[in-house]
C-alpha cells in the first residue's frame, strides 16, 4: 500500500506520473479496493505547515481552479456510473483541499479512466486476464509511465514489453534517477529527459563516410 500512497496521494496527486488508475485482477478487486480506501481515509489532510514531517498526510491542490476541475471530474465519474467508496468532495475548511478519493465501478471508457485528473483521485478497474489488463492500460491517449506489481518477474517482463509507456516501474512507484531516461509515448511528454537519450537533444549526428585519399594534383589544385 505504500506504493499506492506514494503514487497517487503524494503532492495531492499533482504529479505528471501519478498512479491514477489501479488495474486489479477481478479475484482480488474488492479486497484491494477496500484496502486502498482504508489507506485514503487514514491520511491526515491539511496545511503542510502543520505537518512538517513526511508521513501519512496530504496537502492542498495548487489553486481553486484545479480543485474545481478535479471535483468536477469526480461528479462526472459518478454521473457515468462510478462510485466513490471514499472521498470525492472538497473539505469544508479554508484552502483548496480535496478528500483523498477512490473510485470503483469504473469502466475503461469512462472519462475518469481516460483523462489526467491531476489530483488525489484513484480509479480501481478490474481485469480478467493479462491480455485485458494490457489492453486497458494502453487504452488511453497517454503513456508517460506504467507499473507492474507481481511476484512473478517473468510475467512482469512480458507485460513490460507490451505496455506503451516511456517508463515502467516494477513493484514500486517513482523509480529511477538522473541516469534513467524519462519521457512518454503518444500525447505524453516532450522527447526524453535524463539519461544518455536526453543528451542526443544537444548534438547533431554526422555520418562518417569511408576515408578517400586524393592527391592535390588529382584535383587540379597542384602545380
Amino acid at each position: 500500500m505504500s506504493s499506492v500512497r506514494w503514487g497517487i496521494f503524494f503532492n495531492a496527486g499533482q504529479v505528471c506520473s501519478a498512479l491514477s488508475r489501479l488495474i486489479v485482477h477481478r479475484d482480488v478487486h474488492d479486497e484491494i479496493a477496500d484496502r486502498v480506501a482504508d489507506l485514503a481515509k487514514s491520511l491526515s489532510v491539511g496545511p503542510g505547515m502543520e505537518r512538517p514531517d513526511f508521513g501519512d498526510n496530504m496537502g492542498p491542490m495548487i489553486s481553486e481552479k484545479q480543485l474545481e476541475r478535479a471535483e468536477g471530474l469526480c461528479r462526472q465519474a459518478e454521473s457515468e456510473g462510478a462510485a466513490a467508496i471514499t472521498g470525492g468532495r472538497r473539505l469544508n475548511r479554508p484552502g483548496y483541499f480535496l478528500e483523498p478519493t477512490v473510485f470503483t465501478g469504473v469502466s475503461p471508457e469512462m472519462t475518469i479512466a481516460r483523462t489526467e485528473v491531476f489530483g488525489p483521485v484513484l480509479s480501481v478497474l478490474p481485469f480478467e486476464d493479462d491480455r485485458q489488463a494490457i489492453e486497458i492500460a494502453n487504452g488511453t491517449d497517454y503513456g508517460l509511465v506504467a507499473g507492474v506489481f507481481t511476484s512473478d518477474l517473468d510475467r512482469a517482463t512480458a507485460a513490460m514489453r507490451d505496455l506503451k509507456a516511456g517508463q515502467i516501474f516494477v513493484n514500486e512507484w517513482y523509480a529511477g534517477g538522473v541516469e534513467t531516461p524519462f519521457g512518454g509515448y503518444k500525447k505524453s511528454g516532450y522527447g526524453r529527459e535524463k539519461g544518455r537519450e536526453a543528451l542526443w537533444n544537444y548534438v547533431q549526428t554526422k555520418e562518417r563516410e569511408p576515408r578517400l585519399v586524393v592527391g592535390l594534383r588529382d584535383l587540379g589544385l597542384g602545380c
